[in-house]
């Protein structure tokens, strides 16, 4: 393959998943690493996309998430659903009944639903839309947590989801984040007060569970929250191996459970 047809089909990887990894690049066109490296500085020459360690991202995926530039929860459900789906597959392993589950804000958790739809389990939540999703035969106990309220993120924040949240103790803690970095090895999302709720909720659970899918490699918000070492768990569907943290736990695309 001729290197302009190999560049076309990079741009149509990183469009369709906002992040594509030199390993990737590799393993799909049987190239070096060098020559992946290289495919990258022409797009970024281009202006196409921004390289960041380990592969690069969409050019206009690069502006820091915020309030101002956040997309409405409902907009985003169905990008990389797939990838969501595996990686809430994957986490609700680890679910057991009876257990007292704290489950986020954002798209990422809303595919726990179909997993816990009959399982005895207490759900605590900000996440309006994730009670949608539920199925109405679910068996267990729902606390719907209260506070100032977002329309476009169907979820609750704020000093009073703070208070409210002080009286829980949970079991697991399912987060989810707008951006992941690597080389900062921390976590951010796109408004301080949603950001209070996650490390509020990071001190009253047993173990914690970050579900973020591989388009927020590199992406950057508003708000760090969190330092990657903070969670037991970070469920990915992919990250660069050359990057990848100790708690990182990612699936393979035939199904193929890999832990490292």
């Amino acid at each position: 393959m001729i290197s302009v047809q190999r560049l076309k089909l990079i741009q149509e990887m990183i469009e369709k998943n906002s992040f594509v990894s030199v390993k990737e690049i590799m393993e799909r066109f049987e190239v070096s690493r060098s020559s992946a490296m290289r495919d990258l500085i022409e797009l970024e020459n281009q202006g196409i996309v921004i390289r960041e360690r380990g592969g690069a991202m969409l050019k206009e995926k690069a502006a820091t998430v915020s309030s101002a530039n956040e997309a409405a929860i409902r907009t985003k459900e169905n990008l990389h659903a797939s990838q969501k789906r595996e990686i809430c597959k994957m986490a609700s392993q680890t679910i057991q009944e009876g257990d007292c589950i704290y489950i986020d804000g954002g798209t990422t958790p809303l595919f726990l639903a179909e997993k816990i739809a009959n399982m005895k389990v207490t759900i605590i939540t900000p996440n309006t839309y994730f009670l949608e999703k539920l199925s109405v035969t679910f068996p267990g106990t729902i606390y719907l947590l209260g506070g100032e309220f977002g329309l476009g993120r169907d979820m609750s924040y704020g000093p009073l989801t703070i208070e409210m949240l002080k009286q829980f103790n949970f079991d697991l803690a399912f987060l989810s984040t707008n951006g992941i970095d690597l080389e900062r090895k921390e976590v951010s999302v796109f408004d301080f007060q949603v950001g209070a709720v996650k490390k509020e909720v990071l001190k009253r659970c047993k173990h914690n569970r970050l579900l973020v899918d591989s388009s927020k490699i590199g992406k950057r918000a508003i708000c760090s929250w969190a330092q990657l070492d903070s969670f037991q768990d970070i469920y990915m569907d992919t990250c660069p191996l050359e990057e990848r943290p100790e708690n990182v736990i990612v699936y393979e695309e035939k199904g193929k459970k890999e832990n490292v």
